[in-house]
């Protein structure tokens, strides 16, 4: 009988639908099933003669050490290598079992393969939702809550969420009727399930539009939800009328507009050239078959017309484009509306390209659909620009590891979050002694150092942050797992002998943990546990409220004194760094930048006191300060000033009077460059552009600073419509050494030209990078090598 059931066991693990492993206390593999054998592409012979970490190289212990390893009882991700070298995602759990002796570990193994692309699948459906031209809201039917909008809801209304549900959807949708309330509108919606509604919307400014919305009841864990996608069709009404009139115009003149109508046929031949010439054109019948395509469809598709013709155009629909974008689309034009909205394509050959699409409904004189026209742009080189864009901004470029955004960004995403930062001691006099380039390798070479004690999750766990600056993000641990854990960084480090360039050093660190539970204080409580570790010298500090409060409080207390003191004696001063025209060596304009005279005569970066000032209502006399000292400077010479302006600046409705009056006093706007620190996001464009269109009326000119950081993408240029680009000193001084970092620079460079904007290289500290520059086509440069800020100008190179 047991015989009988050990096969019945045996012959259940070997059909398993999950992978199953056996090992042994040196990490042989004992054991696999079908399912292994399957995914891995090995035979069963193959894999039995192999140790665990060739299939996982994450398991980096040699020979495996069996007892000190870790149960994963909880499903944990990982990767296995496949017999052809593919990397395929895994989600493990695994158990210890000690039999006469010796211990084994099984593990039960899933291919997850097609639910990280169904993830993958969901992020581009929510991304596409947020960028699509109609609004969205997705309202409970008992109350008017409204739970959801997407962002096209907020830029075309104007309101927040938060402020929609303060006024209440009934003063958002205005009926045509005065009967027809939300109230009744649900009912009739719970009835029917789909409808479609007329309405105006009224903005948060009070102005209207009419909008046609499509809504679909759901119900879901007890409540019942509107779902409205609500397109404004101001236009369409306007069309309508317009054709309405036009037709009365023509039933009235239709004999003597014969020669017009010949020159109109004309006319409409001459633009269907154009528009085939410079777009992706093709028609298709009501069932979708494709019925003509011109020359650059079969360009940019690979297919000839012949291959295309009388198929649907699902023959380049990519499968990354989710189900429910055609099934909107397919609704939309059936019901004789044009359809808009930005579509991955799969060529010929297996690759793909983006198109921005319009698809429009022809219709009939009794208004019957007779084939529908679609109109494409290519628009693939802008997408993978933000994709590498995204890419480098999230790594560092030294090590490779994450950076400091993100690190935040990751902050944001894990639940119950710990942080730690580990920096190391006296890294400067290592740098002043060795030099930078030593320094680096030091850097990379502790960086890796630290990862190999860390081991598992590195790729989401560990960052290097700038300079010595190290981070570890820590979370599913106890606190004491993660405080232990860092204790062993910090003395393994220590103990450990590093040889750079034939010297061998050692180092000290510095460690500090936060175990804030607000988010958003997170970095800024280790930051400031660091702070005071150094102060007290300790090597591993964890931060708590009372230890740091009165160091805090003492600092804000010393330096508010200091800002009310340069205010009240008149010592806030702009100084100004030159920027040099590459093309000329000229130097035509210069940036003002803020500095504190303290009661020493010592000059005071921004660096110490203007977070401060900003907490203390002092920042907005300091703005004023600088533009008036600026403006006054350079109102007689011909040179051009630049002057840095935050987001809150300009929201900030004082600082702008203060700008345009001292635009009219002192008459240099055609000479004034606003820089907007690009790393700041916007929440309102409306009020931004308004201030931008009022600046360019008195002759100014608009830069984005720090372009390649922070908020960086390319819609944001195109809606801010600048005059020039600064680009980030954190790339441009890499530019020798990053090849990344030269290609995200070449690339932000070609697309300002193309746009029409100059862009400007910060950091520039040498001449090696000042060439570099000058062969990338960038048109001015900024940074010490041509001369740091100064009270007064010079004008020569």
């Amino acid at each position: 009988m047991d015989s009988i059931v050990q096969s019945l066991f045996m012959d259940g693990m070997e059909t398993a639908n999950i992978g199953i492993f056996a090992i042994n206390e040196e990490g042989k593999i004992l054991y696999v099933n079908a399912y292994v054998c399957d995914y891995l592409g090995y035979t069963k012979e193959e894999i039995l003669s192999k140790f665990v970490w060739e299939i996982n190289p994450s398991l980096d212990v040699h020979p495996f050490k069996m007892k000190e390893a870790t149960e994963y009882k909880k499903p944990t991700e990982a990767f296995h290598i496949a017999k052809d070298g593919t990397p395929i995602p895994v989600e493990i759990s695994s158990s210890l079992y000690t039999i006469e002796g010796h211990t084994y570990r099984t593990a039960m193994v899933q291919d997850i393969r097609i639910r990280k692309k169904n993830l993958e699948t969901i992020a581009l459906f929510h991304d596409l939702l947020n960028n699509s031209h109609d609004m969205v809201f997705i309202i409970r039917i008992e109350d008017g809550y409204i739970d959801y909008v997407n962002e096209t809801a907020i830029s075309v209304t104007g309101y927040t969420l938060e402020e929609m549900n303060e006024v209440g959807i009934e003063r958002i949708r205005r009926p045509l009727k005065e009967e027809d309330t939300f109230f009744r509108h649900s009912q009739e919606l719970k009835q029917v399930g789909k409808l479609t509604d007329h309405a105006i919307v009224v903005r948060k400014d009070g102005t209207e539009f009419p909008v046609e919305a499509n809504v679909r009841y759901l119900h879901r864990d007890g409540i019942d939800y509107d779902i409205a996608i609500v397109r404004d069709i101001t236009d369409r009404i306007e069309a309508e009328h317009r054709l309405e009139h036009m037709n009365q115009i023509l039933e009235r003149a239709v004999a003597k507009k014969t020669a017009e109508l010949q020159k109109t046929v004309a006319f409409l031949n001459a633009y269907k050239l154009a528009l085939d010439a410079g777009n992706i054109v093709s028609k298709s019948d009501l069932k979708g078959r494709i019925t003509y395509v011109n020359e650059n469809f079969c360009t940019v598709s690979g297919y000839s017309s012949e291959e295309l013709i009388g198929h649907p155009h699902s023959i380049v629909r990519h499968p990354d484009t989710d189900v429910s974008v055609f099934r909107s689309l397919w609704s939309t034009i059936q019901s004789k509306q044009i359809w808009q909205g930005i579509i991955k394509n799969r060529k010929k050959d297996g690759g793909y390209y983006w198109v921005d699409l319009k698809i429009v409904p022809l219709c009939n004189p009794e208004g019957e659909i007779i084939e529908y026209i679609a109109v494409r742009h290519e628009v693939t080189e802008l997408i993978d620009h933000q994709e590498t864009l995204k890419k480098v901004l999230t790594t560092d470029a030294l090590t490779h590891y994450g950076n400091r955004y993100r690190l935040m960004n990751d902050i944001g995403m894990v639940d119950e979050p710990y942080l730690a930062l580990i920096n190391i001691d006296n890294f400067r006099e290592i740098n002043d002694f060795y030099g930078h380039e030593f320094g680096d390798l030091l850097i990379v070479e502790v960086a890796g150092a630290i990862n190999a004690i860390i081991q598992e999750r590195i790729s989401k766990s560990f960052y290097r942050l700038n300079g010595d600056e190290y981070a570890i993000l820590g979370h599913d641990t106890s606190k004491e797992t993660f405080v232990t854990k860092i204790e062993e960084i910090v003395s393994t480090v220590a103990q450990k002998v590093f040889i750079i360039k034939e010297e061998e050093i050692t180092v000290q660190m510095t460690a500090s943990i936060s175990f804030e539970t607000d988010k958003s204080q997170l970095f800024i409580t280790a930051d400031m546990a660091m702070t005071s570790a150094k102060k007290n010298q300790h090597s591993l500090l964890v931060y708590d409220p009372s230890l740091l409060l009165n160091e805090e409080c003492e600092n804000n207390v010393k330096w508010t004194k200091k800002i009310q003191t340069a205010i009240r004696q008149d010592k806030i001063i702009p100084y100004y760094q030159p920027i040099v025209d590459n093309a000329t060596g000229e130097y035509s304009k210069y940036e003002a930048l803020v500095r504190l005279i303290d009661e020493e005569d010592k000059v005071i970066s921004p660096f110490f006191f203007l977070e401060i000032a900003k907490r203390t209502k002092h920042y907005g006399t300091i703005t004023q300060k600088v533009l008036e000292k600026s403006f006054e400077y350079f109102k007689e010479c011909d040179l051009s000033v630049s002057v840095n302006l935050t987001i809150k600046d300009i929201m900030e409705p004082q600082t702008q009077k203060i700008i345009f009056d001292l635009l009219e006093k002192f008459g240099i706007g055609e000479r004034v460059v606003f820089e907007i620190v690009e790393s700041e996001g916007i929440e309102n464009f409306e009020s931004v552009i308004g201030f931008i269109k009022s600046a360019k009326e008195c002759g100014c000119k608009i830069a984005i600073d720090d372009f390649g950081t922070g908020y960086s993408n390319f819609e944001y240029l195109l809606k801010l419509k600048a005059d020039f680009i600064k680009i980030d000193g954190s790339l441009i001084k890499n530019l020798h050494k990053d090849h990344e970092a030269k290609i995200l620079v070449s690339t932000i460079v070609n697309f300002s030209k193309q746009l029409g904007m100059q862009t400007i290289a910060e950091f520039v500290s040498d001449e090696k990078t000042f060439e570099i520059v000058k062969e990338m086509g960038i048109d001015y440069s900024q940074g010490y090598y041509f001369g740091e800020p100064k009270p007064k100008v010079v004008q020569d190179l």
